[in-house]
């Protein structure tokens, strides 16, 4: 009997080991949860990843959609905002009257292919406002068929007298198109000082 009783008694857990026992296998269930649920957190993240590109590899958005831009709206209400940020022959006339004053300082330099540079670009901004304000076309017209061509020519000729006679003519007709559009206090000098740098130096 007592060898029997023994017997039982090793074959049997103690209280402190059935709880340590139990702690174990709570512990095991656990960290396999963990690991289930940081499988899925990763998955979802990559998930969201391929559907929302970013950088180069971004979808282009669909039109209409309004995104984080400043243009909002339908495409003619786009348009129109585009429209509105070009504005009209204002911000052509600060273009011309920058490139006046490079073109004159560049024909009294003798830099004549600067010149010529600007009086092409001078040609092409008048354009492109009056395409944005074609009701001021008219007044304009003569400008661009008569005094432009030329100041070109004169730029050609390589002649300080000829350019000068040409850029007052220019000077004339500036004002003449001020007075059509009824801004005659917008008036037009030869420029004193040139600011830019660029420069015609041997």
């Amino acid at each position: 009997m007592k060898n029997a009783g023994s017997g039982q008694q090793q074959a049997g857990l103690s209280r402190s080991e059935k709880l340590a026992a139990a702690a174990i296998f709570v512990a095991v269930v656990a960290c396999i949860l963990t690991a289930v649920l940081w499988w899925r957190v990763q998955q979802n993240t990559r998930g969201n990843r391929s559907e929302s590109p970013s950088g180069d590899n971004a979808a282009a958005p669909t039109p209409g959609q309004t995104g984080d831009g400043w243009l909002k709206g339908t495409a003619e209400d786009k348009f129109s905002q585009v429209e509105k940020q070009l504005r009209g022959l204002d911000k052509t006339m600060v273009e011309v009257g920058y490139r006046f004053t490079e073109l004159y300082f560049a024909g009294r330099e003798h830099n004549w292919d600067y010149a010529r540079y600007q009086a092409e670009k001078m040609d092409l901004a008048i354009r492109l406002g009056l395409e944005r304000r074609p009701k001021r076309a008219q007044s304009a017209q003569f400008f661009l068929t008569d005094e432009m061509p030329a100041v070109l020519k004169a730029i050609e000729s390589k002649d300080d007298e000829i350019f000068l006679q040409s850029m007052h003519r220019l000077r004339s007709s500036c004002m003449k198109c001020h007075n059509l559009e009824k801004v005659p206090f917008f008036t037009v000098e030869f420029p004193e000082h040139h600011v830019s740098p660029v420069r015609n130096i041997p």
